[in-house]
């Protein structure tokens, strides 16, 4: 009851601070294609983790100009690390309510992107609001409840299976 009501003070807050309303933008049929850098939300979940990296996998074969953002522990985790940039959170840079914190927002706001892919199939204020406070024309999710105000581009998550899901995913973005 606690978290439930934290985490709609922390939606309220969010939208009412961060969500930019003016967010209409028509995606083209190359809007992927057309684009060099890329931020992958990596997920948290150890099983999402390895099964998203083949969606990673697939823009850095395409010479994409791809940047990380995952905790800072698991920055060593990551296969082939010298050909990624990186960044890093701690949990010093999650504030009470679980959004970023001011430091975290300054850092964010400095990088421009292409195209955001938000690679959590699970429900994270975290890394929704991570997705919508960096600069990029584009953002990628899974569909959930309540997040066509916060992605551009949505795909069909299948809650049962990561890899079906990041294959799903992977086969949506080969169309653009």
């Amino acid at each position: 009851m606690i978290n439930e009501a934290k985490n709609n003070i922390a939606k309220y807050i969010f939208n009412k601070k961060f969500l930019n309303k003016n967010y209409s933008i028509n995606i083209g049929n190359k809007f992927l294609s057309a684009s060099n850098d890329f931020l992958f939300l990596l997920p948290g979940n150890d099983n999402d983790f390895k099964n998203g990296f083949d969606v990673v996998r697939y823009f850095l074969i395409h010479k994409k100009n791809i940047t990380l953002f995952l905790p800072e522990y698991k920055i060593n985790l990551v296969p082939e690390g010298r050909k990624y940039s990186f960044i890093g959170y701690g949990i010093q840079d999650v504030n009470k309510i679980g959004l970023p914190n001011k430091n975290l927002i300054d850092k964010l706001r400095e990088k421009k992107f292409d195209v955001v892919v938000d690679l959590n199939r699970n429900e994270n204020l975290f890394y929704i609001a991570v997705a919508n406070i960096v600069n990029a024309k584009f953002r990628v999710g899974f569909k959930r409840k309540q997040t066509e105000t916060y992605y551009n581009f949505q795909v069909i998550n299948r809650k049962l299976n990561s890899e079906i899901s990041y294959r799903n995913l992977l086969n949506s973005v080969k169309m653009f």
